[in-house]
C-alpha cells in the first residue's frame, strides 16, 4: 500500500503499531502526485512530523534523491499528539468503563467485554463489531446473557430483540456475534451451524419452520395420495393417524428426506419427519408431541451425517422425543466404507458417553477417522436395513 495523503499514510503507520508490528514502514506513491505542488505539499507535513520526533524519514537516493522512500515511526507518543489521535488501547479501556457502568453483565459476559476491548486495543474488530462500537457490543452482551438467562423462550427474533435492547433489528445485525458469546459460555449450539440456524437450535427463529412428514396421515378419514405434507409445527396435534406406523424416522438432509419417502417407503408403513438440519426450537417440541401417540413398541430411528454435528443432532433430537433414539445408517463401517477424511479439523464432538452412539462418538475423536454425508448411502427402511445386517453377520 502506497499513499499520496500525508495523514493516511501516518494513520496507517498508528494501525500497525496498534497491530504490534515493530518497525513497521509506510510508502509514498511518488508517481502518483497530481501535480509537483501536491509532491511538495506531502512532503512538508512529513518534514514537519519528522521535527517534532514523531517519524523518521528515510530519503532515496540517485536520480530519485530528495524523494521519501519510506517512513517509520520515531516516537509513537509523539505521533498520536501530531495526528491528534488518541491511542486505541485507551479508547478501549474508555469505552469498556463506559460499558461497565451503563450495563449489568454477569462474570463470564463481563469477560467478553474484556475481550472485545482487549482486540480494539489492537485496532481489530471483534466478532464483526468495529474498534469503540460500544453500543453493538452493549447490545451483543446484553442479548447472550438474556438467552443464556432463557428470556427468550416463546418470543421470535424480533420481539425478544425488542424487550431485550429495545432494538427489534439489533439480534439479527449481531447474530454471528451472540452466538460466538453463546458458545463460549456452554450454551448447547452446534458447532458446524450458521449463527441463525444456532439460534434457532435453542429457541430464536424469525419465522418458525414448517414440519415436513410422510406417512399414514389421515386428513378428513382419508389417507392423502402425496409423498410428504407440510404443518405448522404447533398443529402437530391436530394431526390423525389412519394407524400406527411401523416405525418413526427423523431424517437430518432434505434431499434424503425425499428419496426416502418416494424410494425406500412409497407405501408409507412408516412415519418419516424431516429434521430440517438443525432442529428449531418448534420442531423439536413437535417431535415431543408425536412420540406420546405411539406406544413403546414402535422403534424410533434418526439417520444424520455421520460427522460431529450429526452426533449434535442426533442427541438433540433423542431429548426431543423423550425415548429411546435408534441411529439408522450412521456406523463406523459405514463411515470407513463410504466416508472420506473431513477438510477442515473436525469441531468439537458432544458427550455421549452413555448413549447408544458411544461407539460412533468414540470413533470420530480419533485421528484420521472419515466423515460421512448421508446424502452418499441409498435410503433403505429401517428393519429392512437392520435384517440384512443381521443375515450378512451369519
Amino acid at each position: 500500500m502506497r499513499f499520496t495523503d500525508p495523514t493516511a499514510l501516518l494513520s496507517h503507520l498508528l494501525n500497525r503499531h496498534e497491530d504490534g508490528r515493530a518497525g513497521a514502514r509506510a510508502y509514498p506513491d511518488n508517481g502518483a502526485f497530481s501535480s509537483i505542488v501536491e509532491a511538495d505539499r506531502f512532503r512538508k507535513k512529513l518534514e514537519e512530523a519528522s521535527r517534532a520526533g514523531a517519524i523518521e524519514l528515510r530519503m532515496d537516493e540517485g536520480r530519485r534523491a530528495g524523494e521519501v522512500k519510506f517512513v517509520r515511526i520515531a516516537d509513537a507518543a509523539s505521533l498520536y499528539r501530531f495526528v491528534e489521535r488518541i491511542p486505541s488501547g485507551q479508547r478501549s479501556a474508555s469505552a469498556l468503563e463506559d460499558l461497565f457502568r451503563r450495563a449489568e453483565l454477569s462474570a463470564p459476559f463481563a469477560e467478553y467485554a474484556r475481550e472485545a476491548a482487549g482486540a480494539w486495543s489492537r485496532n481489530r474488530r471483534w466478532a464483526g463489531i468495529a474498534p469503540g462500537d460500544i453500543g453493538s457490543l452493549e447490545r451483543t452482551l446484553t442479548l447472550a446473557q438474556a438467552i443464556y438467562r432463557q428470556q427468550h423462550v416463546g418470543l421470535d427474533y424480533r420481539t425478544f430483540s425488542r424487550r431485550a435492547v429495545s432494538d427489534s433489528k439489533a439480534l439479527e445485525r449481531l447474530e454471528a456475534a451472540v452466538a460466538r458469546v453463546l458458545r463460549g459460555v456452554g450454551a448447547d449450539i452446534p458447532e458446524g451451524a450458521t449463527p441463525r440456524e444456532a439460534l434457532g437450535a435453542i429457541g430464536l427463529e424469525k419465522v418458525s419452520p414448517p414440519l415436513l412428514l410422510s406417512g399414514p396421515i389421515a386428513l378428513r378419514a382419508a389417507q392423502p395420495d402425496v409423498s410428504f405434507l407440510g404443518f405448522p409445527a404447533d398443529a402437530i396435534d391436530t394431526i390423525a393417524f389412519s394407524r400406527t406406523p411401523e416405525y418413526v424416522l427423523v431424517v437430518e438432509n432434505y434431499t434424503s428426506f425425499v428419496r426416502h419417502v418416494t424410494e425406500a417407503d412409497p407405501d408409507r408403513r412408516g412415519l418419516v419427519l424431516y429434521g430440517g438440519g438443525y432442529p428449531s426450537a418448534g420442531i423439536q417440541k413437535a417431535f415431543g408431541l408425536i412420540a406420546r401417540r405411539f406406544p413403546d413398541e414402535v422403534p424410533f430411528y434418526h439417520w444424520s451425517d455421520i460427522d460431529p454435528d450429526g452426533i449434535w443432532i442426533f442427541l438433540t433430537v433423542e431429548r426431543a422425543f423423550g425415548r429411546r433414539l435408534l441411529p439408522h445408517l450412521m456406523t463406523v463401517e459405514l463411515a470407513e466404507m463410504h466416508g472420506s477424511p473431513p477438510e477442515q479439523t473436525a469441531g468439537r464432538i458432544a458427550k455421549a458417553d452413555r448413549s447408544i452412539l458411544f461407539e460412533l462418538t468414540t470413533y470420530l475423536s480419533k485421528p484420521g477417522a472419515k466423515h460421512l454425508e448421508q446424502e452418499e448411502l441409498d435410503p433403505v427402511v429401517p428393519r429392512l436395513y437392520e435384517s440384512t445386517q443381521r443375515a450378512s453377520s451369519r
